[in-house]
């Protein structure tokens, strides 16, 4: 009979790997703000911010990372790319994600 190998349990390591966070209702609580770039209060999506977590490929960000942006801005992030969208701006959204989330969790 094989040996079965013990999983490794990353977390305990410094650069460990965390599940992401998952929270419909902090996505619902984002899509009642005006979108972050123009300031529409119609069609928002809760847009994950591509570069704040380290991950594998197609992983999503954890669902505190996340800013309104309306249908319009949210196409045209991602026809442009994430971090020249921004700078094109002058804007770091992960300061408005951090207020969110810490805005939901204290709600």
């Amino acid at each position: 009979m094989a040996k079965r190998k013990k999983k490794i349990d990353y977390s305990l390591f410094a650069l460990g790997k965390n599940p992401p966070i998952r929270s419909p209702k902090h996505l619902a609580y984002v899509r009642t703000f005006p979108c972050s770039e123009c300031g529409d209060i119609d069609d928002i999506h809760a847009h994950h911010l591509t570069h704040v977590e380290p991950g594998g490929m197609g992983m999503k960000t954890s669902d505190k990372w996340v800013v309104p942006l309306c249908g319009n801005c949210h196409y045209y992030l991602h026809c442009m790319g994430e971090q020249p969208y921004w700078t094109e701006r002058k804007l770091d959204p992960k300061i408005y994600a951090a207020l969110l989330w810490d805005s939901f969790s204290k709600g």
